[in-house]
């Protein structure tokens, strides 16, 4: 039984008047030749969608619900049929006369298929559900246009929905347990943070873009069943729905994509949200979520000792209702940005890690506004045993180099047990010896964080900088995909130093004076302007 990416898409019109039909599209997965499954945001530009929201999670099982869903277009990557066709012989002939070029209009990527369906039943999943009234509670999903007010509530509600689509039959009689159970038998375990995988979407809801493929890695894993994937493989609006599968020699599904772009405290998350399908339909089916046969993992190699170092290595600083990361340097001491802890004065400054929590003191901090935005904390050294200092790079960063960075964007002090930092990938943009320039997907809760440089065989992970902020514009947008951070040479020998012979005086010389690392930290030219 093998699974594709499709795209699902309708007609609709607000208004009725035939002048004014759009088209709604989302990405999906077909499976078993008939059926498909796809987000429930697809339902969204609906009246019926309210329907689902003032549900509250129970399943919609009025017929008349049914009959007034659209017809559901289904495109999807064409297949050669195994027997010849008469048609689709006079099909090729038809290309081959117009062909007025090199091009092989036989590649796959210029055959599609469109097929037609009904959608036979539409589900809220609890698990989900619980997820984002317990995580995404202050969260915006979907682009930010139009009335927020009505469409934050309408886009969460839709969240943890999805429809179920019939292509060889318009008898709408709810017949749900097969094929999901037989999706279900498709399914694998969801992967473990640090996995990488491989998104199939179609961005936009424009079949030029079908079945486009995106990779990346599990930044972080939500929930015990788990609930929710955050990952930086890259998707955007159109992709919900699109399967998630993991990545290595046998590629298998693991989830779908529920969320591509999201907002949180008016900033851009730039992580994609997947749901783990076998959770999705455990629950729906009523199922223990493991797989009733031992599943062989794939073996994680060194990047579990990976990420065990950087678990180890990257705390939790919090000052009142601000907060960021920190990197552990040994007996007691973390470095942080300064912006962090910039209200030490008045709240205090804690320190999370591993499962434990202590109160730390602020013995440094550079000015405000000024580089390098840095600032040292001292707490109880016996408190951590379970942390490692980290280990710094010897050679400096290179433009292009693969990096990975650290951070806290969410985190619960219910759960400090399970407490452990998002971790995103990327490259070096830019590496200039005050500033370093990369593309991690970075956000508020990063400030402070590492960004490594991951070993080869060795497992190793050195710290290169410390990350300070993302892009933002005059307006507020934020761009998490640009980012910068504290080179290490800038602080590393200075704060060493101070750790040895306890000297504050010399900690004055991390803030430069120079006007020039003071115009490239506040993103201005070089260049005088008389």
């Amino acid at each position: 039984m093998s699974v594709e990416g499709v795209m699902v898409s309708y007609n609709y019109s607000e208004d009725g008047e035939l002048a004014n039909i759009l088209t709604v599209a989302a990405s999906g997965i077909k499976f078993s030749k008939r059926w498909v499954l796809t987000h429930g945001s697809i339902l969204s530009p609906l009246k019926e969608a309210n329907i689902i929201k003032n549900a509250k999670g129970k399943p919609i099982l009025n017929e008349e619900f049914y009959d007034k869903l659209p017809e559901i277009y289904v495109t999807c990557e064409k297949k050669q049929s195994k027997v010849p066709n008469v048609y689709e012989g006079v099909e090729r002939l038809s290309r081959e006369r117009n062909l007025d070029s090199d091009i092989d209009f036989e590649q796959s990527c210029y055959q599609i298929s469109v097929l037609t369906g009904r959608i036979c039943h539409v589900w809220q999943c609890p698990v989900l559900d619980r997820c984002v009234d317990d995580v995404l509670y202050s969260w915006t999903v979907g682009h930010r246009d139009g009335d927020l007010e009505r469409q934050t509530p309408l886009g969460k509600a839709l969240l943890s929905v999805f429809v179920l689509i019939d292509l060889e039959s318009d008898n709408r009689v709810l017949k749900t347990l097969r094929p999901l159970s037989e999706l279900l038998d498709m399914v694998r375990p969801p992967p473990e943070r640090g996995a990488l995988i491989e998104v199939q979407s179609t961005p936009f809801g424009c079949e030029v873009f079908l079945n486009a493929v995106t990779r990346g890695s599990v930044c972080g894993v939500v929930g015990r069943r788990p609930s929710l994937l955050l990952t930086d493989a890259a998707t955007a609006l159109g992709s919900e729905g699109g399967p998630v599968f993991n990545e290595g020699p046998t590629s298998e599904l693991v989830g779908a994509v529920v969320c591509s772009v999201s907002w949180w405290r008016g900033e851009w998350v730039g992580l994609t949200l997947a749901a783990p399908l076998r959770a999705v339909l455990a629950a729906k089916l009523r199922v223990p979520p493991q797989h009733p046969q031992h599943v062989p993992r794939p073996p994680s190699g060194h990047f579990s000792d990976i990420l065990e170092r950087i678990d180890r290595t990257t705390v939790l600083v919090r000052c009142g209702a601000a907060w960021g990361a920190g990197v552990y340097l040994g007996g007691g001491y973390v470095v942080t940005c300064a912006h962090v802890v910039k209200n030490h004065t008045i709240y205090k400054v804690s320190l999370y890690g591993l499962g434990a929590r202590e109160t730390a003191i602020v013995r440094y901090k550079t000015a405000d506004d000024k580089a390098y935005d840095l600032a040292l904390l001292y707490s109880n050294p016996q408190r951590w045993p379970q942390l490692l200092p980290a280990a710094f790079a010897q050679r400096p960063p290179r433009k292009g180099e693969a990096v990975v960075a650290a951070g806290y964007p969410y985190f619960s002090e219910d759960k400090l047990a399970a407490l452990r930092p998002t971790v995103t990938r990327g490259h070096v943009n830019n590496a200039a010896p005050s500033m370093l320039q990369t593309s991690c997907c970075v956000q508020s809760g990063f400030s402070g964080g590492p960004i490594f440089r991951l070993g080869g065989d060795a497992g190793s992970a050195e710290v290169l900088g410390v990350i300070v902020s993302n892009a933002k514009t005059q307006t507020g947008a934020c761009y998490p995909y640009v980012n910068m951070a504290v080179p290490a040479r800038v602080f590393l020998t200075l704060l060493r130093n101070f750790m040895v012979d306890k000297d504050e005086t010399k900690l004055r010389e991390i803030e430069s004076n120079k006007e020039i690392i003071q115009s490239q930290w506040r993103l201005l030219p070089y260049r005088s302007k008389i």
